[in-house]
């Protein structure tokens, strides 16, 4: 009976152990499947704080960028704004009396060695290749008032050329002094040779005049 006793003692020793035993271990296991849960919700809780900060960056570098196309595009249009309108034409310029008085200079410079050749073609006084310089002469000149009745209409031509007001004046100015040049010396080359065909002239009727007076045929 004592044994029997014993026996149901131990028993119920063992048990009661083996059920502690068993309720640590459960509990341990509870306790660290808790943990773990915890752990994953954490790590997971900073992905997405990561993911989004990603996505703010990618955001932000977008709109950067757009920004900066933005800015780059507004920038190339007020160059082109600014370009063209160099290409415009002050009507205060496109009225200056210097673009008259160039296009006048002009033509009088190009009358006076056609009138001139004109004249001495009839007076028969100039040698072959005196003509012939006189032409290339004339020739030179025209090909050089040209070049600057082109350069005229290009600067009083809207589209034609992209420069400021200033830049405008200031290349009719120059254009002016050029072509006041060419006339001058214009008056000054026909003046020379009509002054040579002249004296040519006068000098072979004084001949004729002393050959009729002392009789030489």
């Amino acid at each position: 009976m004592k044994i029997a006793v014993i026996n149901l003692l131990i028993f119920s020793l063992a048990s009661l152990g083996f059920t502690q035993a068993q309720a640590q271990f459960l509990g341990g296991f509870f306790s660290q499947q808790k943990q773990q849960r915890k752990l994953m919700a954490e790590q997971i809780a900073q992905y997405e704080l990561y993911l989004s900060a990603i996505k703010t960056g990618y955001h932000v570098a977008e709109t950067g960028l757009n920004a900066v196309q933005e800015l780059k595009n507004g920038t190339f249009n007020l160059h082109e704004a600014y370009f063209n309108s160099l290409e415009q034409v002050n009507p205060l310029i496109q009225s200056d009396p210097k673009g008259k008085t160039i296009a006048d200079l002009n033509a009088q410079t190009l009358k006076r060695f056609s009138d001139e050749w004109t004249w001495q073609q009839q007076q028969k006084q100039l040698t072959t290749s005196e003509l012939s310089y006189f032409q290339k002469v004339q020739a030179n000149i025209a090909a050089k008032c040209q070049l600057d009745i082109n350069e005229l209409t290009d600067v009083l031509t809207p589209g034609r050329l992209q420069l400021t007001d200033a830049q405008r004046l200031g290349r009719l100015d120059k254009i002016y002094e050029r072509m006041k040049d060419k006339f001058a010396f214009a008056g000054s080359f026909t003046g020379k040779c009509r002054k040579l065909a002249t004296g040519r002239k006068n000098s072979r009727q004084d001949k004729d005049q002393l050959k009729k007076l002392y009789g030489i045929q």
